[in-house]
């Protein structure tokens, strides 16, 4: 499956462009101070407000678009709006951002007169692509003069570079607008389209799958399954399989598409009777080695101990920075949060 961008770093919107109140153990990380704000030059109350109307035109539209994503990624509207607001603030706040309050609300517009599956696909809108004058590192691409920073998956800083080629290692900010990250050889690749030829490193485009495609053979991108009950095929040897956005997920004891199980952190996860169960809230299934099922760890909040192989994993946007080049264990830190 092809990991896009909008969804996994979907906080993270002017980089992509680049309920109830969260529980006290999912802080909403550090925000910036209004002195810290007015000291940059940046009007502390035009920039709330901003990032309030970015937040909500995300948040609602992934809540309208793909409620079991808004679910997973972050439990509850009420979240996700607290995220994406410190996301952004955070980026309105970096050193030589070419973002702007104005640019932001515009950005908010064009992603909530798109359609679903544009938003929920590749890139973003053209409203939403931001360009700095730096040309060396990088918190966030709206730094960026090429309005691309390659960020190591476990690290907060990274280099404005141009967009990535077909065959460039995937990043934490993705691939680009025309370009996806492919979790098979995490690397970028050109996306087929519906009816295309596809293998493993030409991928079909978000919502689509590769059926038939073998060691020596393409196969066809087709439309995932949409339909509760549809016929569907996990292996993707004969058909496709179902759609993640809408919820669903295959049986493959009887080879229909069933409502996608979530269930809370402590709760069994993984291969269950033949059907995925998956995580809300932001928290992972850890697995151990050899084995199909697992349990659901609760993200850790902004600040605390995490690990990027046995978890717990952080609460988006954060990141897991490990402590040593080669461990895995490392503290949860917020995009933005030290200078680059």
């Amino acid at each position: 499956m092809v990991e896009m961008l909008r969804l996994t770093a979907a906080v993270v919107v002017l980089a992509a462009c680049s309920g109830d109140a969260p529980p006290a153990a999912q802080n909403d990380g550090p925000a910036q101070t209004t002195d810290a704000m007015a000291s940059d030059g940046v009007d502390a109350s035009s920039t709330a407000d901003a990032c309030t109307m970015l937040a909500t035109a995300h948040c609602t539209q992934l809540m309208t678009c793909s409620p079991s994503d808004l679910n997973e990624q972050f439990g509850t509207l009420a979240v996700c709006l607290a995220r994406q607001t410190l996301a952004c603030n955070n980026e309105l706040a970096a050193a030589d951002t070419g973002a702007s309050p104005s640019g932001v609300i515009a950005c908010g517009a064009a992603l909530t007169a798109e359609a679903c599956p544009a938003f929920l696909g590749k890139g973003s809108p053209a409203a939403c692509v931001f360009a700095g004058p730096n040309d060396g590192t990088c918190a966030f691409a709206a730094q960026c003069g090429t309005s691309f920073c390659s960020i190591g998956a476990d690290a907060l800083c990274g280099v404005c570079q141009d967009d990535p080629a077909p065959g460039a290692a995937c990043t934490a900010n993705g691939c680009g607008p025309t370009l996806g990250c492919e979790s098979n050889n995490s690397l970028c690749e050109t996306l087929a389209e519906s009816g295309q030829a596809c293998n493993p490193t030409t991928p079909c485009d978000h919502g689509l799958a590769c059926v038939g495609d073998t060691k020596t053979q393409n196969g066809s991108c087709k439309p995932e399954i949409a339909t509760l009950g549809g016929a569907c095929d996990e292996t993707r040897k004969t058909l496709p399989t179902c759609s993640d956005d809408d919820g669903l997920t295959c049986n493959t004891n009887t080879n229909k598409c069933v409502a996608q199980p979530l269930v809370a952190a402590g709760a069994a996860c993984g291969a269950i009777n033949g059907v995925d169960t998956e995580c809300t809230a932001g928290a992972t299934c850890v697995i151990a080695s050899g084995a199909t099922t697992g349990k659901c760890v609760a993200p850790a909040a902004d600040g605390a101990a995490c690990d990027t192989k046995n978890g717990p994993g952080c609460f988006d946007p954060a990141r897991c920075i490990p402590t040593t080049t080669t461990g895995t264990a490392g503290t949860c830190k917020f995009p933005g949060s030290q200078a680059c």
